[in-house]
């Protein structure tokens, strides 16, 4: 590792010694800086592999070097140090391009994994282009398609954890996906756990005597968990208490370093939830480093003719025939609706309108819509609330792909887009088993 070059900006010649003599016995070559100008005129000289700076610094603070990095130099991860307490500063950093933050006093083992994760993040710098053939953005012409592709290219390029914020069936996994794809880790599956499980399921999130758990099989890679604010008080405890530690315990008594990226998303209100005493403050602090928001369809309806356009062309693949084609009035029709249940409701319609339509013409009757431009199943809620009428699509949902593949659960599950794991979870929870 001779020839990888670290530079470490602080003006605190202790810990500045210190950083260098653990760095350097991992066989780097160590550079140091005391300023934000002295670190300049080091990045303007030499090619680094990954930068660690100070948040306070004689000469100004941290966050400008971060940007000067991030703009002149953006192969090259930057990493800060911040002080405890001051956790404000490091998702700062994060938003203007940082790798990822340690905070003070510094746990070596954490500085190594850091470095070692940074390192391989710079010697692979055309890992957004290694092949990967999945989703690395959200589709979309709105303002806020495109800032949130956007803060996806900008996270990707950090570790820190990430929760997702927003309304139900609003894409908060398919973000996580896209930021993954993106991320250096995109050679490794993405993982996901949907947190709402009865206590017989939660053994494969965290594992027992016979089984590893999903903590270890996504090890090294990204695991979104999904619904996070349905943990109950003591599985919250489970998972903080294996945060703080960032280890594993193995069934053969060994452990096994921590090395996950944490994409959280949850129906409802997190912080809410912390008030009032049913998620846990310390875990909702590790968990949510950086927030990201999705909002309703109804909020970005300009977006809708290309969405109908992508789900179209994936159900013309899934079903190998041409993909069906929205005539104008029945695409002015989507456009000036609602959608209460979003991106599942829109495909639902879809799906439903590729099925009959003839000539792979989809045309305003083949919508299902009622006289007053509602889709019938809609006009059949009477007084159902949102979430009874989203529970309504996923049945109908999960029977179709159930009926197309003869029940093969495996299939079905790759039908819809979702884990086997998940896909059991439905249909126990919906009653369909």
């Amino acid at each position: 590792m001779s020839n990888i070059q670290i530079l470490i900006v602080d003006d605190e010649p202790d810990i500045l010694q210190l950083l260098k003599i653990s760095l350097e016995r991992m066989g780097l070559t160590v550079f140091t800086a005391a300023t934000i100008c002295a670190a300049k005129s080091e990045l303007d000289k030499v090619s680094f592999h990954f930068c660690l700076t100070d948040m306070k610094l004689p000469d100004g603070n941290g966050l400008e070097l971060v940007e000067y990095v991030s703009e002149k130099y953006p192969s090259t991860p930057i990493a800060v140090i911040t002080a405890y307490g001051t956790i404000h500063h490091a998702v700062e950093a994060l938003k203007k391009g940082a790798f990822d933050f340690i905070t003070k006093p510094i746990s070596i083992h954490v500085l190594r994994s850091l470095v070692a994760n940074a390192i391989k993040k710079s010697s692979s710098p055309n890992n957004q282009q290694s092949g990967q053939s999945e989703q690395t953005s959200l589709a979309g012409s709105s303002n806020y398609i495109q800032e949130l592709n956007k803060t996806i290219e900008k996270l990707s390029r950090s570790q820190s954890y990430i929760t997702i914020n927003g309304p139900s069936c609003t894409s908060k996994k398919l973000v996580a996906k896209c930021i993954h794809y993106l991320s250096k880790r995109n050679e490794s599956n993405f993982y996901s756990f949907d947190c709402i499980e009865d206590h017989q399921e939660i053994f494969e999130l965290f594992g027992d005597k016979s089984h590893q758990g999903l903590l270890v099989e996504a090890n090294g890679s990204t695991l979104f968990l999904e619904n996070i604010g349905g943990l109950t008080l003591a599985n919250q405890n489970t998972l903080l208490h294996i945060l703080s530690r960032k280890q594993i315990l193995l069934d053969d008594g060994s452990k096994l370093d921590l090395d996950i990226r944490f994409i959280s998303a949850c129906r409802g209100d997190l912080e809410q939830k912390v008030e009032n005493g049913e998620f846990k403050r310390e875990l909702y602090e590790k968990l949510c480093v950086v927030t990201v928001s999705t909002i309703s369809l109804m909020q970005h309806k300009e977006d809708i003719p290309g969405l109908c356009k992508i789900l179209l062309n994936e159900y013309s693949e899934k079903w190998q025939q041409l993909p069906c084609k929205i005539d104008s009035q029945a695409l002015h029709t989507l456009c000036n609706y609602d959608f209460p249940g979003n991106v599942l409701e829109l495909k639902n319609i879809l799906e439903r309108a590729a099925n009959l339509c003839e000539n792979n013409i989809i045309r305003e009757t083949d919508l299902g819509f009622d006289d007053e431009k509602q889709p019938k199943l809609l006009s059949q809620r009477h007084d159902k609330n949102l979430e009874d009428y989203i529970e309504e699509i996923e049945i109908q949902e999960i029977t179709k792909a159930l009926e197309l593949t003869n029940n093969n659960k495996t299939a079905a599950a790759k039908v819809l887009g979702i884990s086997f794991r998940a896909l059991r979870y439905r249909i126990k929870k919906l009653g369909l088993d």
